[in-house]
């Protein structure tokens, strides 16, 4: 938070303030290209940065499970929480990605009649 002593309380001591001010010279066309490039998306899912603490031995874990489905960490975190809040929804039973697949495979293919 900002201390309200800081801030200017009459005209001259804003005149001051403002003119205390410096500005850093605009990026060149290239530069701003290329940071503009780099940014998401217009209208892309905005993504929130959470700090987590995990004792060693989880984190391990973490890091093997996302490893062995080939998945990078935060992703496989994502994952898990997200099928965490599924299994608290009332109206939805997830399933295992194995069992997914499992059922999948024994579908037949639809027979198209010319």
């Amino acid at each position: 938070m900002t201390d309200d002593r800081d801030l200017p309380r009459t005209p001259e001591e804003a005149a001051a303030f403002m003119g205390d001010l410096t500005f850093e010279p605009p990026m060149p066309p290239r530069q701003e290209a290329e940071t503009l490039a780099s940014l998401p998306p217009e209208g892309s899912e905005v993504m929130v940065v959470r700090s987590l603490r995990l004792p060693m031995a989880l984190d391990e874990a973490v890091a093997a499970a996302a490893k062995s489905t080939g998945v990078t960490k935060t992703a496989w975190i994502r994952q898990a929480v997200e099928m965490a809040l599924t299994m608290q929804a009332e109206d939805d039973q997830p399933i295992s990605r194995a069992d997914a697949l499992r059922a999948l495979t024994l579908l037949r293919p639809v027979r198209r009649v010319a």
